[in-house]
């Protein structure tokens, strides 16, 4: 069995982690093969690791092994656990990250405690290279999920923001993400939409949605369903985070 592996971290690549990882990686296991998700996360941000790895993982073929690392208990006493779903594998560290997968699988969760899988020195500061590649590695090879620790179901689930309806004709939902692109993310999907609506944010009325990006003027803002499966506003080759002048976590209400 040689499984891809993928890897989705906060490390950025001006510093040698990524590259650490997957040396170990591939001391373990030379024959898999590496993804690279993004490292681009921003730093300790747990939530945006957990939306994008919920917006890909099902591109990935069937027995994918996803790594991903946002870390900020690293070395404390949180837990590292593997969550085993029907065609996948996850390594994370216990800390809200995976809560997207929570939400949408029937799951296993084995929390990491068997050390024969992990580096012969572990850095109380990089688990990223000591313990979830190796263990990623070790499982790519066909090592059997229960060898690395037992079933446990205390785990973290960072429950997520659903959209709210407040009155008769008002949801109010969340900015979940912010993409490059400035794009906004909501908490909304095709099947929260009535058949007319608009959005208000900051003082701003959008109501026109569009099916793909050039439908728009140049900077006009707009909302589209996005790759995701959620509903974005969006600015025609501009940025709609630039021109509302929005964050992660605000609300924005959808009026029918």
């Amino acid at each position: 069995m040689n499984s891809n592996i993928a890897l989705l971290t906060d490390f950025g690549t001006k510093d040698y982690f990524v590259g650490a990882m997957k040396g170990a990686i591939l001391s373990i296991n030379e024959r898999t093969n590496i993804i690279d998700i993004t490292h681009e996360i921003p730093p300790q941000d747990v939530l945006s690791a957990s939306f994008t790895l919920r917006a890909c993982y099902k591109d990935f073929p069937f027995k994918t092994i996803f790594v991903a690392v946002v870390d900020p208990g690293v070395g404390s006493k949180r837990k590292a656990i593997l969550v085993e779903i029907e065609n996948y594998c996850f390594i994370a560290p216990d800390n809200g990250l995976l809560s997207f997968v929570f939400e949408e699988e029937k799951i296993r969760v084995l929390e990491l405690t068997n050390k024969n899988f992990f580096s012969a020195d572990v850095s109380r500061t990089f688990h990223g290279r000591d313990v979830f590649a190796c263990v990623a590695a070790h499982l790519s090879k066909g090592i059997n999920p229960n060898e690395f620790g037992a079933e446990i179901k205390d785990f973290i689930h960072i429950k997520t923001a659903k959209p709210r309806k407040i009155s008769e004709q008002e949801i109010e939902a969340d900015i979940i993400h912010i993409d490059h692109f400035g794009n906004l993310i909501t908490n909304l999907k095709q099947t929260d939409l009535p058949e007319n609506f608009m959005l208000k944010i900051n003082g701003k009325i959008i109501n026109k949605l569009q099916t793909f990006f050039a439908e728009a003027e140049r900077s006009e803002l707009f909302m589209i369903l996005g790759s995701a499966g959620f509903l974005e506003i969006a600015a025609f080759q501009d940025s709609a985070e630039k021109l509302l002048n929005v964050q992660i976590n605000q609300k924005v209400l959808l009026v029918t």
